[in-house]
């Protein structure tokens, strides 16, 4: 699948720096995951997320060691 403008990283890239404080000025938001069965999933901030539906999502989960 050709998605335009949207970088694309494996599942295993994902999975090993999802965490990393950088990872969406590193790899993009949003940004493409090919997954090992050669789905492809989106991942993005969620207040761009916000901002493309015009409105705020309720029950965020919270951000871990931020009580």
């Amino acid at each position: 699948m050709k998605l335009p403008g949207i970088n694309v990283i494996t599942q295993q890239e994902f999975c090993s720096h999802i965490e990393d404080d950088d990872f969406l000025y590193k790899y993009g938001n949003p940004v493409a995951i090919q997954a090992e069965d050669g789905s492809i999933l989106v991942c993005m901030a969620i207040e761009y997320y916000e901002h493309m539906i015009g409105k705020t999502i309720e029950n965020k989960i919270e951000p871990r060691g931020s009580i």
